[in-house]
């Protein structure tokens, strides 16, 4: 078992990756359990042949793994919901990502720790504005180019929530990472705290995310949050 140093609040979770470790690289484990929750968040509203790709892509990375591992997987995620529970205003994943040294260096992936994150949000946020644009439209919309584990919209949400806004229903957030395993550790976690939002994997230079319908029919890789649907964004972003 690796030995890795980490924040006291993330050893037990980091435990319960290593045991998963053996022949297996910890990035794999850990990128395949990212995948594995990603997919079936998703598939929860998805129909069709996206529902029926997902199911299949879910079967292929389990596969790999013994029922008692698969469940092993069932109480990683246990684990991520209850330390979010306790503590959703945070950057998790990606701050859990970066201690265990997985940052893609061909990417320049360094994440903004979530204080920092908090400042940005308090700076960049006019609480006067965002209440007179609900007033005005029932909600307000986000755009993070470059979410990484999400850290910069989990603190906005944050910031909101201070302020008596209602994140979970009063804004549409629209995220995007040109790295898939940073752009799923934000879908799982938004999808967590109960955002509703919509997750595009890709260059956002070359190819930005435009509006849900439009992305849809291009066949861009999107990840739509639970409450997404159940808020019916479809139209709003």
């Amino acid at each position: 078992m690796a030995k890795i140093k980490v924040k006291p609040e993330y050893r037990e979770l980091v435990k319960m990756f290593n045991e998963l470790t053996g022949s297996r690289s910890l990035w794999q484990v850990f990128n395949d359990c990212i995948n594995m929750y990603a997919l079936s968040i998703q598939n929860v509203f998805t129909l069709g042949n996206k529902h029926e790709y997902n199911e299949k892509e879910y079967k292929r990375i389990a596969n790999q793994y013994t029922n008692a591992e698969l469940a092993q997987i069932a109480k990683i995620f246990a684990e991520i919901m209850g330390m979010l529970d306790d503590n959703p205003n945070r950057d998790l994943l990606g701050d859990l990502y970066m201690q265990l040294n997985m940052g893609e260096g061909a990417l320049g992936q360094v994440f903004t720790p979530y204080n920092v994150s908090y400042l940005m949000a308090e700076t960049v946020c006019n609480i006067g504005e965002i209440k007179s644009k609900i007033e005005a439209n029932g909600y307000i919309t986000i755009n993070e180019p470059t979410c990484g584990g999400g850290a910069n919209i989990i603190a906005v949400c944050d910031f909101l929530h201070r302020n008596d806004i209602n994140y979970q229903t009063q804004c549409v957030i629209v995220c995007q990472d040109l790295s898939r395993i940073a752009a799923l550790m934000c879908y799982v976690v938004l999808s967590l705290i109960g955002c509703s939002a919509v997750v595009k994997i890709g260059d956002t230079l070359c190819d930005p995310y435009t509006d849900y319908y439009s992305e849809i029919k291009k066949g861009s890789d999107i990840w739509t949050t639970p409450m997404f649907h159940l808020n019916n964004c479809y139209g709003k972003c």
